[in-house]
């Protein structure tokens, strides 16, 4: 049988929200509660949320558990000898308020997660997918408009939001253009925008997709190999024109260019 893992993650970029993986995990939680939104996501096995003798309601493989603040739940193996492998995101209850006031136009009230156990496979996506962008080399941006996809998601399909219809707004989406043509060797934040636009930041990513054909995040990069570009035609050394365009490692560079141009920076200025 496969050792016990216990992991914990914190990202700089991403303060309001902590990451546990528990994997291979025969560990049984009594019934308890936390002062922060929880969301799991059982990879495999199963165990009780509630129970036995209230319901016996469980989480299996595939499914999630959805947790408001103050929500009593346990997390009991069902049988002794299995093994659960489950990841568990920790969401600050301010952020998530300040969320729900966006897509509510100013409705502060704290939301609230309708249901216990779910199965929305595009929902545990998003949550994967968020996961890996912490642990890889992405941009504060595309974690922060991963952070509010996902999350945004959940309370659509889960907590009785209404989705927000979404204009054109062309001001909004050209000012922050102009930012972030501006600011390329900056790191900028969904935050930012949202103020630089006068939009909510759900309804600026909604926006400037629709206006745009791109993400924020992806828009930022495109502009900033183009910039690098630039700055390699003009005779600036490599690693140079990483730095100038806001690359600090140079391999990241080499593979974000390559991705846009089809060529390494070597073989675009070589002739």
């Amino acid at each position: 049988m496969n050792k016990e893992y216990v992991r914990y993650w914190r990202d700089p970029d991403l303060y309001e929200l902590e990451i546990r993986l528990s994997a291979n995990s025969a560990h049984s939680f009594p019934h308890h509660s936390h002062d922060c939104y929880t969301i799991g996501i059982m990879e495999r096995g199963r165990c009780f949320v509630l129970g036995p003798g209230q319901g016996s309601i469980y989480i299996g493989a595939g499914q999630m558990c959805l947790i408001n603040p103050g929500q009593v739940h346990s997390g009991i193996i069902m049988d002794r000898n299995a093994r659960v492998t489950y990841r568990m995101f920790f969401v600050q209850t301010q952020w998530l308020k300040h969320m729900a006031s966006d897509l509510r136009d100013g409705n502060d009230g704290l939301p609230e997660f309708h249901d216990l156990i779910a199965h929305t496979p595009v929902l545990s996506a998003r949550l994967q997918s968020l996961n890996a962008l912490i642990h890889g080399k992405a941009e504060p941006l595309e974690k922060d408009a991963a952070m509010m996809h996902a999350m945004a998601g959940l309370f659509f399909a889960h907590g009785g939001i209404h989705r927000p219809s979404t204009g054109h707004e062309p001001q909004a989406v050209q000012r922050a253009r102009e930012y972030l043509n501006d600011n390329l060797s900056h790191k900028v934040s969904l935050d930012t925008l949202a103020k630089i636009s006068g939009l909510s930041r759900y309804h600026f990513l909604r926006v400037f997709k629709k206006a745009t054909g791109l993400p924020p995040h992806r828009f930022h990069l495109q502009c900033r190999v183009e910039r690098a570009k630039q700055l390699l035609l003009s005779g600036m050394s490599i690693s140079e024109a990483a730095l100038e365009s806001g690359f600090a490692d140079q391999s990241h560079f080499t593979n974000k260019f390559k991705q846009f141009t089809g060529a390494t920076p070597t073989q675009y200025i070589n002739d």
